[in-house]
């Protein structure tokens, strides 16, 4: 009786954190993120596109210079202060 028992409250416990477990993070949006807007999102996913473009873009030839690793550091500081700007600005989304 005590193994039923304690085989039972176990398996309570484990699904328990399991379902405390948040979402995948894709692109720095969660799912179900509301501090966002859908053109905000879209706005974030398309500078990703793009900061991966300019990256095969520079790796290309073998070689990353200095001029592009600083093209593409910019690229993700840019992307980041939009997030930033993005989450704080106070805005929510209606539905």
């Amino acid at each position: 009786m005590k193994k039923i028992l304690f085989a039972t409250l176990a398996l309570v416990v484990l699904s328990v954190t399991v379902s405390a477990q948040t979402g995948i993070r894709r692109g720095g949006c969660r799912n179900g993120d509301t501090r966002i807007t859908r053109v905000e999102r879209m706005h974030l996913k398309k500078d990703v596109v793009r900061q991966g473009v300019a990256r095969r873009m520079a790796t290309r030839d073998g070689l990353v210079t200095p001029m592009e690793r600083r093209k593409l550091n910019a690229l993700k500081r840019d992307t980041r202060r939009d997030a930033f700007r993005f989450r704080h600005n106070g805005r929510n989304r209606v539905i």
